[in-house]
């Protein structure tokens, strides 16, 4: 069935190198498990038409992982928008990295997943009578359940670490 989510990242770091190390593994491991080709593939039936003429990426998503300082000083903030002539929601999440100072790579992980799924949830929701091919009601637990996988750990990355 394909794809129908984009996800990408910019980050900022952290409050230390190692939380910077940290924060970008753990923010680039939930985009690269969202975007899984598998994962996308193995769920799209249940959520989409079987109509190819729609099939599309239906969510295009950005998640930023800033510090407060630039956010504040950037009047910067989370975003979205569903654009009509593509049937496309867009979400650019805007994520605090100081929230996340002081926690080891698992709690970073469990925390930035919940802040992320909580965001996505209520977007799509938001949008969900929208969608031309797509059942954003039947996304949402198929969602949820990556989430939990995310934090569990259990996605297992095709990023080369280097």
């Amino acid at each position: 069935m394909g794809l129908f989510l984009t996800s990408t990242v910019d980050s900022q770091g952290g409050s230390t190198r190692e939380e910077a190390i940290i924060n970008q593994d753990v923010i680039c491991y939930i985009t690269d498990a969202l975007y899984d080709e598998d994962w996308q593939d193995s769920i799209s039936g249940k959520i989409r038409d079987l109509n190819e003429e729609y099939h599309h990426i239906t969510l295009g998503t950005i998640l930023r992982l800033y510090r407060r300082e630039n956010i504040e000083k950037g009047k910067l903030k989370s975003l979205f928008r569903y654009v009509k002539n593509d049937d496309k929601l867009i979400i650019d999440q805007m994520l605090d990295a100081n929230k996340y100072d002081g926690l080891n790579e698992d709690e970073t992980r469990i925390a930035m997943a919940d802040d992320v799924f909580v965001y996505f949830k209520e977007i799509i929701l938001k949008y969900k009578d929208r969608f031309l091919d797509f059942d954003a009601i039947a996304f949402i637990p198929l969602l949820e359940e990556r989430f939990e996988e995310i934090k569990r750990k259990e996605y297992i990355s095709k990023r080369s670490k280097s």
